[in-house]
């Protein structure tokens, strides 16, 4: 398995092709779009743009249950064009969020941004963007707690604190509403023994092509368990909602 470094130098941008399985069945991205949707569903909006949208499962959530216009960017033209195909009632482009904006200034009621700050070296600029681009609501998720041997494996920089968000948000005039932790205690166990026992072994086998029914039957039972990570405002998931001062 390679580095992040390794990862960086490699063509990153264009890596998640393969991670379509495990976006649309590992618990962890499943029950963030389960909590991101709880959420929204309090909104008023009648449009989202959803940054480093990757394989679009939250886009079409909020699409099909709000019923507005969706809109998704992504650093990888390979994800733009499957996107298209699939979702063609959906605009997608190609933007690198640490130096680019949707052009003409464009803005959107709902700004989502879930797990990709960790990826970006310059955050603090894709933060700054993603205000620029935000009319109504903003909503980030990103990983916090130790960066672990996996993390490093799919590219994370860093993770993060949260109160560093507050106060970049704080600096482009945003005020954060709503800040939830998640993941424990399922959550934070089952990424200790994904490291403990080998983590490039169990990236090696979940990571990338189709899903076996046996690999759908563990995420299956996992995303049940964890359902107790609700019960506690503690773990390794951050979640912010932000909205213009």
């Amino acid at each position: 398995m390679k580095s992040r470094e390794t990862l960086t130098e490699l063509d990153y941008k264009n890596i998640t092709t393969s991670w379509d399985s495990l976006h649309r069945y590992s618990p962890a991205p499943r029950h963030r779009r389960r909590l991101l949707a709880q959420m929204i569903s309090k909104l008023e909006i009648k449009d989202c743009l959803d940054v480093g949208c990757a394989q679009p499962y939250l886009l079409q959530e909020i699409v099909k249950h709000h019923n507005i216009a969706g809109y998704g960017c992504d650093l990888s033209d390979k994800v733009i064009a499957t996107n298209r195909e699939q979702m063609p009632h959906c605009q997608f482009m190609e933007l690198n969020l640490e130096c680019e904006t949707w052009p003409q200034g464009r803005q959107f009621d709902l700004v989502t941004c879930s797990e990709v700050l960790e990826h970006i070296n310059d955050w603090q600029s894709a933060v700054e963007n993603l205000t620029k681009m935000t009319k109504k609501y903003l909503l980030i998720t990103v990983p916090t707690g130790e960066v672990r041997p996996i993390d490093k494996m799919v590219g994370h920089y860093r993770h993060f604190q949260g109160s560093e968000l507050v106060a970049t948000l704080g600096n482009h005039n945003f005020t954060v509403h709503q800040l939830r932790r998640w993941g424990f205690p399922v959550h934070s166990l089952y990424k200790n023994l994904i490291n403990n026992i080998s983590a490039e072994k169990v990236y090696d086998s979940f990571s990338g092509g189709d899903y076996t029914l046996s690999k759908k039957l563990i995420f299956a039972i996992l995303y049940r368990l964890f359902y107790f990570n609700d019960f506690f405002n503690s773990g390794s998931q951050l979640i912010l909602l932000a909205q213009p001062n």
